[in-house]
């Protein structure tokens, strides 16, 4: 059969599946229209189909992500609110919608690792969109990479690593947890901006989101959210009035002087509306939820942002209750710990610290009317805290009370040249009360370095070692930023810097002087007749008040001496509260005086009789 060339033309062509699915017409769906019809949730207390209407307020967030001119999405938000999730389905949509190379910076290796075994690989192998796209050779399917057949990339980097971020150009960018990443990649700049530059290529089409809990106002995220052209907030709409209104801790209410296990496990608390003051109960502030919308609070005027942030508080989660909410406000009262935890994971806030110096004189308040060198009646142990210098040592002898609240009185400070002058302050100095009764210094600790002076520096700490050892009542303690514990002991049985043998060993007290630290500034704000006070004798100089306020805690939450101002009390003072924590002086038990219980008994006996026989 002869074919007219026209006909030649158009002969039927058989085309492979992979090509008819390059022909076939996308749909037209948003993100969060995409989520919903193809991603799945595999871990957590949802798991199963993605639902909209269980995180109403994210739906805005993936779509607006997603618009042609955003270039940078931030959400600055609480654990359990699904600030996460969000952009992975961005990633998803993506992955799906536009395949290109896709990076997911995670704190540590470790950290991407499990994210790529537990969360993307299964959210990959879940979806009824993605599945078919695995490709069957194990190795496109691995821990730090994932190929799907479309041509998509997906590569797993790390924070502490310029090769894995420095490595590919890269169109969709992810930083997940951001606060938890390093100031600095080895000698380079900081990860961010660093991973950042992996999408230059992709100059008008590249899409960078990160996601984190704020943890300071120089952290990551807070900067980030801060650099945004635009921000949201959202505004939950009241179920009865229909006022429309930020989340604000104000107006939350909950019973006065409850335990913050009550208040939880009772769900005892209520959020009150600005308007109307219904206070809504969870499935009420859940309505308000749904019923709200995200505001925009900055860049109103900007018609196409490339940044685009959210910030997102934990009242928004049907997840977390307003009692666990007010339970976390009950704890931050009386824990510095918790409230940075309360300001973090709740409020989506970095914790700032209001800064009150201490002033001199408000530390010479303290000073009680005992002269220098008069004991306390009634205390539970005297200790010696010394502060090694070049030449000499600054010394504090201070009293402690009974009970967790740890009153404490000074008893004399001073600083001495030698070793010899602590041994005299030691065993050689008499320590009375106004009743005349003795007491002794029970333990002693020592610093263990060196101070800075004028004089060539050296290190003093085998001195310190062997004068320890010489003296058993006398432990070396050494101060550290940074700790998992607030004490902690390690054996040392060799000298600094030597393999020489320190007979017996030493064993090193470590203590983590920023929580100590945080700890004296609180002491020194309680008034003097208060319980837990830091009270000063009459004589205390003007110098020791000086050294007290020397410190200032920076934006990283660390405290600092600025040059030149000494801090020698202060360290000192650091040192009493470690050394009353290592020997648990808080959990001594007040010994009952059976003598005097006794002669009381048989007082009451005999009056009783007496009373008998008249």
């Amino acid at each position: 059969m002869t074919l007219s060339p026209q006909q030649s033309l158009f002969q039927p062509v058989r085309f492979f599946p992979a090509e008819r699915e390059v022909f076939r017409k996308k749909e037209r769906l948003t993100p969060s229209e995409w989520a919903e019809r193809y991603r799945r949730v595999t871990m957590g207390a949802h798991v199963g189909p993605w639902r909209n209407d269980l995180t109403p307020y994210l739906a805005f967030v993936m779509d607006t992500f997603m618009l042609p001119h955003v270039r940078e999405g931030v959400i600055c938000g609480s654990p359990q609110t699904g600030k996460t999730e969000t952009p992975y389905n961005c990633l998803a949509y993506a992955m799906d919608r536009d395949p290109s190379t896709v990076m997911v910076v995670m704190p540590s290796r470790e950290d991407a690792r499990k994210v790529a075994e537990d969360r993307i690989i299964p959210m990959l192998n879940s979806s009824p969109r993605l599945s078919p796209l695995i490709s069957e050779n194990p190795d496109d399917t691995a821990k730090q990479r994932v190929r799907l057949r479309n041509g998509a990339l997906l590569y797993m980097a790390w924070s502490n690593s310029a090769s894995a971020l420095a490595t590919f150009p890269i169109k969709y960018l992810l930083f997940d947890e951001t606060d938890k990443y390093g100031d600095t990649v080895g000698k380079e700049t900081d990860p961010v901006t660093l991973g950042e530059k992996r999408a230059r290529v992709f100059r008008y089409t590249h899409k960078i989101f990160k996601v984190s809990s704020p943890t300071r106002e120089t952290g990551h995220i807070w900067r980030a959210i801060q650099r945004c052209e635009a921000v949201y907030h959202f505004h939950a709409r009241c179920p009865d009035c229909g006022h429309e209104q930020p989340f604000h801790v104000e107006q939350l209410r909950y019973p006065e002087g409850l335990p913050a296990e009550e208040v939880h496990r009772d769900h005892l608390a209520r959020y009150e509306c600005r308007a109307c003051h219904m206070q809504w109960m969870d499935s009420q502030r859940d309505a308000a939820v749904r019923a709200g919308k995200w505001t925009r609070v900055k860049g109103e005027n900007i018609s196409r942002p490339r940044r685009v942030g959210f910030h997102l508080p934990s009242w928004l989660s049907p997840d977390v209750s307003l009692s666990e909410i007010a339970a976390a406000e009950i704890r931050a009262k009386t824990d510095k710990a918790k409230l940075i935890d309360f300001y973090n994971d709740y409020l989506a806030e970095p914790y700032i610290e209001k800064q009150s110096e201490r002033k001199e004189d408000a530390i010479l308040a303290l000073r009680d009317e005992r002269p220098r060198g008069l004991v306390p009646k009634g205390i539970s142990c005297l200790l010696l805290l010394a502060d090694t210098q070049q030449r000499g040592f600054y010394y504090e002898v201070r009293a402690f009370g009974w009970g967790p609240s740890l009153d404490s009185w000074q008893v004399r400070e001073g600083f001495v040249e030698s070793f010899k002058g602590l041994e005299d302050v030691l065993y050689n100095s008499e320590y009375a009360d106004c009743d005349g009764v003795k007491h002794s210094i029970g333990a002693a600790f020592i610093d263990s370095g060196g101070g800075t002076g004028a004089v060539p520096k050296h290190s003093r700490t085998a001195e310190v070692y062997d004068f320890c050892r010489q003296h058993p009542k006398v432990k070396p303690i050494k101060g550290r930023q940074r700790m998992t514990q607030t004490v902690s002991q390690a054996r040392i049985d060799n000298y600094p810097g030597t393999r020489k043998p320190i007979p017996g060993g030493v064993v090193l007290h470590h203590v983590n002087v920023t929580h100590f630290k945080d700890e004296l500034a609180r002491k020194l704000a309680i008034h003097r007749d208060d319980p837990g006070a830091w009270r000063l004798h009459s004589e205390c100089p003007v110098e020791y008040a000086r050294h007290m306020t020397a410190e200032y805690k920076d934006e990283k939450g660390l405290w600092q001496c600025p040059k030149g101002k000494a801090n020698h009390y202060w360290d000192i003072g650091v040192y009493a509260l470690a050394a009353a924590e290592i020997l648990q002086v808080k959990f001594w038990s007040k010994p009952d005086d059976t003598q005097g219980q006794e002669e009381k008994r048989a007082a009451n006996n005999r009056d009783n009789r007496r009373r008998g026989r008249w």
